[in-house]
């Protein structure tokens, strides 16, 4: 099956890079990050010193034990800093030569011994629900699961050539995750991408600007949540991950990231290690002059030093406010910042609208934190990534992502 996506746009953070064969760079440290899993109340299994190997548990949630965070690659954990509210912030391990955790593969492969071989493994986190855009409990089972093989962001990198690079790996995977859902599993890829067919996976091709690469756009289309069902999407670099640990007993130590934006010389493709200090990433590549370096999208990523779990790439953005920029957009949302604050409806906010979302009467509900009308108009489909289009359609001046998740965070404690 195919959609195709007319409404959206492609905004402009500088040249689309031409990605070559991917560099290998590892870092001297990497972190794991509170952000990656928020409300999280870790219960650490390490110590500042302590020596880890790769895969190895660090830490668990109290109250979530399949919460398990493990470590990407062997090293010493140099730091575990605490936040406010004795929140976690982060743990960083200095990267060090040294063995892997073997775990041991169930065979034959079952539900059960799927789901508990991928907390061991640290896996498990790797998984989103819909509604909600939490981690799902592993005694639940979704309607529907969508892998999250295209990527529309601005300066993504194509996963099919990273998949192609790792195609048994993620055939391995792919079939596994069948196992996960008693309904229709999807494979979700840009149209004439040609990825690997596993016998059972729905293929499901999109088209068009973005957001058509966001798992809520191919939800909204194939499995819509709104009713009541609840599904469970993954990225498609976790897949490869869960086939290279069926295949081999140990988890993969890589990630192949984007280096890209108009701060960067030389934009990149990396093969890197998860968590890993975008200073030494970056080093050697960026303009002089003022740059900020995020984690992920220049859309939906987050200013930090270290690469989070899910991002695919990592941007190094010149520093000019937007009163700077002349490209169309950049004049538009200068004048949308202008005046009292209020939502004047324009072509700009259908454009940005996520599938199935009236933008204008959705912005006001989730500004005002009405629940009630924020549900009926679909927010159970969304989650923070497909905001930020529409905030970046604004001028960036409102952060409807924050107010979505406190919207959401309501309705859940309703439920």
């Amino acid at each position: 099956m195919t959609v195709r996506r007319v409404n959206g746009f492609d905004p402009w953070f500088g040249p689309v890079p031409a990605y070559g064969a991917p560099t290998a760079i590892i870092p001297r440290t990497i972190a794991l990050l509170g952000d990656d899993t928020p409300g999280l109340r870790p219960v650490f299994a390490v110590e500042t010193g302590a020596p880890v190997a790769a895969g190895e548990t660090l830490f668990v949630d109290s109250k979530r034990p399949e919460l398990r965070h493990v470590a990407p690659v062997a090293g010493t954990v140099r730091d575990i800093r605490r936040g406010p509210r004795r929140s976690f912030d982060r743990l960083t391990l200095s990267v060090e030569a040294g063995e892997a955790k073997a775990f041991a593969i169930p065979a034959p492969l079952e539900r059960d011994t799927l789901v508990a071989l991928m907390i061991e493994a640290g896996l498990w986190v790797g998984l989103l629900a819909r509604p909600f855009g939490h981690v799902p409990a592993p005694d639940t089972q979704p309607a529907a699961l969508f892998v999250t093989a295209i990527d529309t962001r601005p300066l993504a990198p194509d996963p099919a050539a990273i998949i192609g690079a790792h195609r048994a790996f993620f055939e391995r995977g792919l079939a596994a995750l069948r196992l996960l859902t008693p309904g229709k599993t999807y494979l979700c890829q840009r149209r004439g991408a040609g990825l690997p067919a596993v016998e059972g996976v729905v293929e499901a091709g999109f088209s068009g600007p973005h957001p058509a690469g966001l798992a809520g756009t191919h939800i909204h289309y194939l499995h819509p949540v709104g009713s009541g069902d609840t599904v469970w999407h993954i990225a498609y670099q976790e897949v490869i991950a869960l086939g290279h640990l069926l295949a081999t007993g140990t988890i993969w130590q890589h990630r192949v990231i984007g280096l890209a934006g108009d701060g960067t010389l030389r934009p990149a493709l990396v093969e890197t290690v998860p968590g890993a200090d975008l200073h030494d990433l970056f080093a050697g590549r960026l303009i002089d002059g003022p740059v900020r370096l995020i984690s992920g999208s220049p859309l939906d990523g987050r200013p930090t030093r270290y690469l989070a779990r899910a991002h695919h790439q990592a941007s190094a953005l010149r520093h000019a406010p937007i009163a700077e920029r002349r490209d169309w957009l950049g004049l538009a949302a200068t004048w949308l910042a202008r005046g009292s604050g209020a939502l004047i409806p324009n072509r700009l906010h259908e454009q940005a609208a996520p599938p199935g979302l009236l933008p204008i009467p959705f912005l006001r509900a989730i500004s005002v934190g009405d629940i009630d009308a924020a549900r009926r108009l679909g927010a159970l489909e969304f989650v923070e990534e497909d905001m930020a289009l529409l905030a970046h359609a604004d001028g960036g001046a409102a952060d409807y992502g924050r107010m979505l998740r406190r919207v959401l965070a309501e309705l859940e404690t309703a439920r």
